[in-house]
């Protein structure tokens, strides 16, 4: 893994002190600046992060009397976490903030806070109406350990996705349908984690319609703390054996699977019993 963050970045010290004139996401992109670069935490926070709405506004569903929109993974993961009030959660493919959303009962029904990202441009202009009492961000996750522009495949609704040639660069799009294939700003997760101050989270999910195990691959697990995942699998190359293999070496065990009409997922969680081998040995 390209380990790109940290203070391994700082090849000079001018680095650290990179003018706020000098800090565009042109230069973050072509300069590849690492995950926790103050350019890359300062371009998040000021161009591509909405402070959540306030407990006190109303939400604006299309169906408000649906209790739980998710499928399966708000019941299972609350199950494991026996229900806990109060948490906060990281819901990547957050579409529209309603439809088979996997946190909006935790949200309104027991104060979870958290982020969602959602790149499909219309979606996220519906996102943004909901009121959800979350930082939203219309952004991608990048594959990279570095913030990317990609193009960005938003014909087919919910099964929306990244565009990438065989050899992992972004494709260009030469049909000129900007309504529905465009270009979109990446991230690392862990950058997006720095820029709103959290790196303890109780909920992560990630359905990104294949993309899922190169953006796990970025993460600096030994910076964050996860307590419970579902990770989409069935659109993903490298395949669901491939991603538990990954989270595995990174102190995650499997739980289970999720099989329904929307969702193939696997569900993990973190492995609290490794410090406890850790301090025997």
């Amino acid at each position: 893994m390209e380990e790109t963050y940290g203070n391994n970045w700082a090849e000079a010290p001018a680095d650290l002190y990179l003018p706020p004139n000098e800090c565009t996401i042109e230069y973050a992109n072509a300069n590849k600046l690492q995950q926790d670069h103050p350019c890359v935490v300062r371009l998040i926070r000021r161009n591509y992060l909405f402070k959540p709405a306030p407990r006190s506004v109303q939400y604006r569903l299309a169906h408000p009397d649906a209790i739980d929109p998710s499928d399966g993974q708000s019941q299972a993961i609350l199950e494991i976490l026996q229900n806990k009030t109060n948490g906060f959660f990281i819901e990547v493919g957050g579409y529209d903030g309603e439809f088979l959303s996997n946190t909006l009962f935790m949200e309104r029904y027991l104060q979870w806070s958290g982020l969602l990202i959602e790149a499909d441009k219309t979606a996220f202009n519906q996102l943004r109406t909901r009121n959800r009492k979350a930082y939203t961000s219309p952004v991608c996750l990048s594959t990279k350990p570095y913030p990317m522009q990609v193009v960005y495949n938003a014909t087919v609704g919910t099964l929306s996705s990244i565009l990438e040639k065989s050899d992992g660069q972004d494709e260009v799009a030469t049909n000129g349908d900007t309504n529905s294939i465009y270009k979109v700003q990446c991230f690392p997760l862990y950058s997006l984690l720095v820029a709103i101050d959290r790196t303890n989270i109780d909920y992560f999910g990630l359905d990104v319609e294949g993309s899922e195990y190169k953006i796990l691959k970025t993460m600096p697990w030994s910076k964050v703390y996860v307590k419970t995942m579902t990770v989409e699998w069935n659109h993903t190359p490298e395949g669901e054996a491939a991603i538990t293999r990954l989270m595995e070496s990174n102190k995650f065990i499997k739980f289970g699977l999720i099989s329904m009409p929307y969702t193939r997922e696997v569900v993990y969680v973190r492995d609290f019993l490794d410090q406890y081998r850790q301090y025997k040995n």
